[in-house]
């Protein structure tokens, strides 16, 4: 029994290998290629593409980009159904829909998403089709200094096996020939992506306006540093806050201190206004400096402070009111309680 056991398990491994060497199962409706590979400097503004270098093309070979470990890139690459004068070609004539699909995958297992999402089967209104395919390449936090790894997009069939776009479903006949240039157009293209040192990390952020009322003798005013490399360690920000001020109202400040950081996160440092003296719809200027050791980065913000008249608080609120009513309410009834008791 054991015996029979391995033999059928051994049995379903081989299926989807032997359905896998089999193109049998893949549509073959449409000519699947890339008029614009990972190379082309390209944009996409509604319907109008802007190309660069110009006549290159998705021509043969691989492209390279850099990265540092838990940044995320952006490339466009054009997906496309080729055009009925590309030779040769494998498509299955009318009246079967053109339908293809557009894939990306990472050989070192980084993330990769799409917009729109990757794999969608697209049914295509007729041969010469393109469809701007954008996508986002992630490396991990744990990508060390010098690594690489390969993306492949891919313009593919569907599989009626798994009911999925399958990269060995691909065009049967690769590459296509345009022959209005000679230029060979592949469905595939590859990107080689090396892992770089990051650069240090530093965002300073602050409200455009903050009120402070007259009178406020320790008015703190916030800045928030943040270390925006979520991969980053620790890192220790130095920072320097000043204002304007006004003579006689507002006395200058020249702040200064360090903080510690952790990756991926914010901490708020603030400017100590002296309110005191100032006089309502007086303005200030607080400016931050915030620095890093060497190497130094640096970042700069400006905040203004209005000084206004401080809001009344009203003594009788709607909750203040309910309560002075409850208790009058409770102490006539104990009192008419007692005089009850008193004439008994």
């Amino acid at each position: 029994m054991k015996k029979l056991m391995i033999v059928l398990a051994l049995a379903l491994l081989l299926v989807p290998a032997i359905a896998a060497a089999d193109p049998s199962y893949c549509t073959y409706n449409g000519d699947p290629s890339l008029r614009y590979g990972f190379n082309q400097m390209i944009n996409k503004v509604g319907s109008v593409w802007t190309q660069a270098p110009a006549g290159s093309w998705n021509q043969p070979g691989a492209d390279f980009a850099t990265i540092y470990a838990g940044q995320t890139i952006d490339k466009l690459v054009g997906c496309y159904n080729a055009s009925n004068t590309w030779v040769p070609s494998c498509a299955i004539a009318a009246p079967h829909p053109d339908t293809l699909a557009c894939i990306a995958y990472s050989l070192g297992g980084w993330t990769v998403t799409g917009n729109p999402t990757l794999g969608l089967a697209v049914e295509l209104p007729g041969a010469g089709y393109i469809w701007g395919q954008w996508l986002a390449i992630t490396a991990p936090c744990s990508a060390a200094l010098g690594a690489k790894d390969t993306v492949i997009v891919q313009t593919v069939y569907w599989s009626t096996f798994t009911g999925a776009p399958a990269p060995e479903c691909k065009d049967c006949y690769d590459p296509n020939k345009r022959p209005a240039d000679g230029l060979w157009y592949y469905s595939a293209d590859t990107l080689i992506i090396t892992v770089v040192d990051a650069p240090p990390a530093l965002g300073v952020l602050q409200d455009t306006l903050t009120l402070v009322d007259r009178g406020t003798t320790s008015a703190y005013i916030p800045f928030s540093l943040c270390n925006t490399d979520a991969c980053a360690p620790p890192t220790l920000y130095n920072y320097n806050i000043k204002n304007v001020g006004i003579p006689g109202r507002i006395p200058v400040i020249n702040q200064s201190g360090s903080t510690t950081v952790v990756g991926g996160t914010c901490k708020d440092v603030y400017g100590i206004i002296d309110a005191g003296l100032a006089l309502a719809c007086d303005y200030d200027t607080l400016t931050i400096i915030a620095w890093t050791p060497a190497p130094v980065v640096y970042d700069t913000c400006v905040q203004v402070i209005h000084v206004i008249e401080p809001e009344p608080v009203p003594l009788f609120t709607v909750p203040v009111v309910t309560i002075l009513v409850l208790a009058l309410i409770l102490a006539a009834a104990v009192f008419m309680r007692r005089r009850a008791v008193s004439r008994a």
